[in-house]
């Protein structure tokens, strides 16, 4: 993954950790599950879609 990309609502989430919306305003994120489908941006967000910001720990 690179750092630029990001996931739309609505995409299957590829790997499972803490997802932050594109924004760059850093204060709305999101916790995800592989397999599961990312959240709608909060209201107001300027972003675009969700970028990872720290991966899951491996069990």
């Amino acid at each position: 993954m690179t750092d630029a990309e990001s996931y739309r609502p609505g995409m299957i989430v590829p790997e499972s950790g803490i997802y932050e919306c594109d924004s760059g305003c850093g204060h709305q994120w999101s916790t995800d599950v592989k397999g599961h489908r990312f959240p709608p941006l909060p209201d107001g967000c300027k972003g675009g879609g969700w970028k990872l910001k720290a991966k899951a720990p491996i069990k």
